[in-house]
Formats: C-alpha cells, sequence, structure tokens
C-alpha cells in the first residue's frame, strides 16, 4: 500500500524485534526461516543455525526501527562520530535535513554506506555501549496503544480534536513524511498528489503536511483526535513525532 521511497517502513519491524542483545550484549541465535521476508536478513539464509541475527548487515527498515528507538534523537552526531563519520558527512546530512528523526537515520545509512562489514547490530551496540555507557534498546515493541499511554501519562486529551493550530505546528515537524503519513490516515493517491501540485512549489513542505491533515481532518471528521492521530503515528513507527505531538498538550 505504501511505496513513498523516503519511508521504508510503516508497520513494526520483524528484523530487530525477533531478537535483542542478551545481558552480554550478544545477539540471540536467530529462529528458523520459513519465509522469504524474513530470510533478507541474513546472506547465508539456508544456514540461519550459522549465524547470529546480530551479525546480520541491518538493512533500511532495521536502521528506521533503531533510528525510532534511540534516545534521546539530538544525539545523532555524537554517535555518528563514535561510527566514524567525517564531518564532512555530518554537515552534509545537517544541511539537507532538519528533522531530528530523518538526520539520525541518515546518518545510519550513512555509516552502512561507509562501513558495510560493520553495520550490524553487535557492532552498533558495543559501540554505543562503550561510547555512552548505556544500553540502547529498551525491550521489545510494545503495543501502540501501551506505548500511547506510557508517553501521555495523565495528559487530559482522551477527547481533544486537532484544531488548525495545532495542525500547524505538527505540520513544522512532519512535513518531510507528509505523503506517506496521508496514505496512512487513508487519504487517496490523487488528493496528495492534487495538494503537492497546488502547494509545494510555492508555500513548501510544510504547507502541504497542513493541507493534508486539513484534508484529513475534514474527510475522517470522526478520527481527527490528538489520541487517534498519536497512535496512528506510533503504528508507522514514527513514535518521535507521537511524543513531539503531546508536547504540545
Amino acid at each position: 500500500m505504501f511505496n513513498d521511497e523516503k519511508i521504508p517502513l510503516v508497520k513494526p519491524i520483524k528484523a530487530i524485534q525477533n531478537f535483542l542483545p542478551d545481558q552480554n550484549g550478544a545477539g540471540l541465535k536467530r529462529k528458523l526461516l520459513d519465509s522469504p521476508d524474513e530470510a533478507d536478513c541474513c546472506h547465508e539464509a539456508k544456514r540461519p543455525a550459522a549465524r547470529l541475527v546480530g551479525e546480520c548487515q541491518l538493512d533500511d527498515r532495521a536502521l528506521w526501527t533503531i533510528a525510532n528507538e534511540y534516545e534521546p534523537l539530538d544525539d545523532w552526531k555524537s554517535v555518528a562520530k563514535c561510527l566514524a563519520l567525517s564531518n564532512q558527512d555530518i554537515l552534509l546530512i545537517e544541511h539537507k535535513h532538519h528533522d531530528l528523526l530523518e538526520c539520525f537515520y541518515q546518518m545510519l545509512v550513512r555509516w552502512r554506506l561507509r562501513q558495510p562489514e560493520n553495520c550490524n547490530w553487535n557492532f552498533f551496540s558495543k559501540k554505543i555501549c562503550q561510547k555512552f555507557g548505556k544500553p540502547i534498546w529498551h525491550g521489545a515493541k510494545k503495543e501502540p496503544l501501551v506505548y500511547f499511554n506510557q508517553i501521555a501519562g495523565q495528559k487530559p486529551i482522551e477527547n481533544v480534536r486537532l484544531n488548525e493550530k495545532v495542525m500547524w505546528q505538527v505540520s513544522d515537524f512532519m512535513c518531510e513524511h507528509w505523503k506517506s503519513i496521508g496514505r496512512y490516515l487513508g487519504l487517496r493517491e490523487s488528493t496528495l498528489v492534487q495538494i503537492e501540485s497546488k502547494y509545494l512549489s510555492v508555500d513548501g513542505l510544510r504547507e502541504c503536511c497542513y493541507q493534508m491533515m486539513l484534508t484529513w481532518s475534514q474527510q475522517f471528521s470522526s478520527e481527527a483526535f490528538v489520541k487517534t492521530l498519536s497512535i496512528k503515528l506510533i503504528e508507522m513507527n514514527f513514535n518521535f513525532y507521537a511524543k513531539e505531538l503531546l508536547d504540545f498538550f
């Protein structure tokens, strides 16, 4: 359903969720693979018992999951240096992307490009633990509603509708991925194309995102609530955006 080139996934990722580092930092042995999708995470799918999941190269979807799980995201430059990326690499990412989540993800992609032999879970987690003295994985991914309740806390937002002010505010940090979010929210591709052709060249990405949100709130008025949008963002692995949205309340 989703073919946007910017977003490698919009659903929870099996490649990372199926394993977690043990107390010694080693990955758990991978299970026997019974589907082509699961086999993609290792080059030697015919010999699953011979390798650890933690030694498999991290694909786009795994890198995206790590970017969403890492806290705080503004550590991305320090993480980049820890992974031996150059100052030029960091400057290029910073110049091209303003969203912290996107910066972190693009940093990981560039790391894989520079060091494909090291782009695996074991190497990454060991480097981060050595540098920052903290684990980077906080356990298996929670169900969207459970995670929402965790980050929402006691905020009185159960029946709070999205108004134009909030939609404009969230458009500021969600605008790089507005088309993927719009598709997931149920808007037709023709609607997104119409918004893009009308606003992108003149008003930019933020206006496109705002108009997408406005259109969604009109077409799906029964869903245009803060809680609903937050849960949908979490379902798409946009945990960071969900937190940013809830920070307005």
